[in-house]
């Protein structure tokens, strides 16, 4: 019996797996660079107008900001459970991959924006977002009525110890989500009034699971 729902919970995963590359789902290739656009700043008000343009977009987006740095140009957001599909009042990642990715794992998003004086009255502003999976330590299940204890500190983990969960779980980066970088960047000098991009769209030339 055990060996059974073994199998089976290794099973699941492997077939919703291979139903994400029998929809021809790729990977999004890592961005080569930072995602960045220039904008014209000629006054402490412009300044203003972008900062609050980038706060509320990010807003938008569903990633608050938690850290703002107005000197040094520096918005960090809170990270923030991507939606899964349900959720249909918030923004859906994409492409399909990172759909799939988010409905199938827990993965939360981190936004970062940084505003930089180049040449006067020229600033550069750079968009980066982290992507992160939850991940916790498997235990040890020896029989059917032990199912019930998978996710407490009463089944010991695969190593044999008795932990909480919130002590063995951790986030593990999965690296940058270029398409939402784009999105966000995109949306932010839409907004303003002005800019120019300087990053080329992402493209998905990966196959699916090499990313992260």
């Amino acid at each position: 019996m055990f060996a059974a729902r073994k199998i089976a919970r290794t099973a699941l995963p492997a077939m919703l797996a291979g139903l994400v590359l029998a929809t021809g789902c790729q990977a999004p290739a890592e961005p080569a660079g930072p995602t960045v656009a220039r904008v014209t700043i000629d006054s402490p008000d412009a300044y203003e107008a972008l900062w609050q343009t980038a706060d509320n977009t990010l807003r938008r987006y569903w990633l608050a900001p938690d850290r703002q740095d107005r000197v040094a140009g520096v918005m960090v957001s809170r990270a923030e459970t991507t939606a899964a599909w349900f959720e249909f009042w918030r923004p859906q990642p994409k492409p399909a991959y990172a759909w799939w990715e988010s409905n199938l794992h827990a993965v939360r998003r981190q936004a970062t924006i940084h505003i930089e004086p180049q040449q006067k009255p020229e600033y550069e502003i750079s968009v980066q977002v982290d992507r992160f999976q939850y991940s916790l330590e498997e235990r040890q299940v020896d029989r059917a009525a032990g199912t019930l204890r998978l996710y407490s500190d009463v089944a010991p983990t695969a190593s044999g110890r008795l932990e909480k969960p919130s002590q063995t779980g951790r986030w593990l980066p999965l690296g940058r989500d270029g398409e939402m970088e784009h999105d966000i960047l995109q949306d932010i000098l839409q907004h303003y009034g002005s800019g120019e991009m300087v990053t080329s769209p992402p493209t998905s030339t990966q196959p699916a699971g090499t990313a992260g």
